[in-house]
């Protein structure tokens, strides 16, 4: 390996970010866990299906970085991928405001920069696939979604263009605008339905599933992170949360995503503080609370939805220290190329100076001891500290008090 990428690569170890770069480089263990995504992966290219996983993990103990291993994997085999961050921005409870992300986040095969363009790139008015999608959209999506195909297979107008593609990566275009649309492109009047994007994005997600199969993916695979960030939003956006999550673990409850995996990151906090926590535990307080509104079937989902987060969640087991090891002496030689030197670490000293430590801790805790030995020629004298996790607080919430 040549020095700048070694450079390249402590660098990014230092500041701490896991990326796609990182983790095929780095992959160390778990490779039970990984069979068993394989197994998914093969299964949902294969029967079309929809399945999904919830993976659960202390932080810094490697949930991104295996969610970068599979994103890896899963583009080697020809599946679009999707790697969205969930926060009080992007709220799970709001797949509205997911799709945008979601959509900015989605790499296709052989596409070097994020975005579905390609999908629909050299589709030609009057073809067999433009009609093959139009009739899709026509008998299973909303009329708006089939309206916003219609016009952007015939479009002429560089802004309507414009318009239409941003509608389909989630910068909803108004009714009013697109029936304007329709009506210079077939100078005719089109009856769409009212569109609510909160309840009826579903579509969009349902559209997106069917163009990756059809224009010859293997399939979809979606990969959410730190989904534990629910439990900082109010009990009515989390009770939302869980519904979404339920479209996604029971595909019997809405129409289904074809050929699509699913994969959910949520720190193992999250079931102490927020599902289990011993004031008004969200396992028997968001179920109430819909069942006293009225709605006893998003009631019996939600509670279907948090026992399986307790029952089927699967856990990422923290590496055995032989595959630490292993990492550590691979950082040390990354090391040793990026500066011209040559360490000589006592990997095993540095194994017990951080064993209660997480792996992020440990790496972080190797790297600036030899970054030290190097500068000083000395052996380093350091202490292990592992920073502090952020709270799942509901307080932080706004407007819970309306909810």
């Amino acid at each position: 390996m040549q020095k700048f990428e070694a450079v390249r690569v402590i660098e990014a170890l230092r500041s701490g970010i896991s990326s796609r770069h990182l983790s095929a480089i780095f992959s160390y263990g778990r490779e039970g866990l990984l069979e068993k995504i394989q197994r998914d992966l093969d299964a949902v290219a294969g029967d079309e299906s929809l399945r999904a996983m919830v993976l659960k993990g202390d932080y810094g103990e490697g949930k991104t970085h295996l969610l970068n291993v599979v994103f890896n994997r899963a583009q080697e085999q020809n599946f679009a991928v999707s790697f969205v961050v969930l926060s009080k921005e992007t709220p799970f409870g709001r797949l509205d405001r997911v799709y945008p992300k979601v959509v900015a986040g989605t790499y296709l095969p052989g596409e070097v920069e994020p975005g579905i363009e390609a999908l629909l790139r050299d589709v030609r008015p009057g073809s067999a696939i433009a009609d093959e999608i139009l009739t899709f959209a026509r008998h299973e999506l909303h009329s708006k979604v089939f309206r916003v195909l219609e016009n952007y297979f015939e479009a002429g107008d560089t802004q309507d263009l414009h318009d239409l593609a941003g509608d389909l990566a989630g910068q909803w275009l108004p009714v009013d605008q697109l029936k304007a649309v329709h009506k210079r492109n077939f100078g005719r009047s089109a009856k769409i339905e009212r569109f609510r994007p909160k309840l009826d994005v579903w579509n969009y997600f349902r559209l997106l599933a069917y163009l990756i199969k059809r224009r010859g993916c293997a399939g979809w695979v979606i990969l959410f992170d730190e989904f534990e960030l629910v439990g900082t939003l109010g009990i009515a956006a989390r009770a939302d949360a869980y519904s979404n999550l339920g479209r996604f673990l029971f595909p019997e409850e809405a129409d289904s995503l074809v050929s699509t995996y699913v994969v959910f990151s949520v720190a193992s906090r999250f079931w102490p503080d927020v599902l289990l926590r011993s004031r008004r535990p969200d396992i028997d307080e968001v179920p109430r609370r819909l069942l006293a509104k009225g709605e006893p079937h998003r009631a019996d989902l939600v509670r279907r939805v948090l026992n399986t987060l307790l029952q089927d969640a699967v856990a990422l087991e923290t590496l055995p220290a032989g595959e630490v090891r292993r990492m550590l002496a691979a950082v040390q030689d990354f090391h040793a190329n990026a500066y011209g030197w040559e360490p000589k670490a006592d990997l095993d000293a540095i194994l017990e100076a951080t064993r209660h430590a997480r792996l992020r801790t440990k790496i972080r805790y190797a790297l600036e001891y030899l970054d030290l030995k190097y500068l000083y020629g000395e052996e380093p004298l350091l202490l292990a500290e592992t920073p502090g996790e952020p709270a799942l607080d509901e307080a932080a919430a706004t407007g819970d008090a309306a909810a």
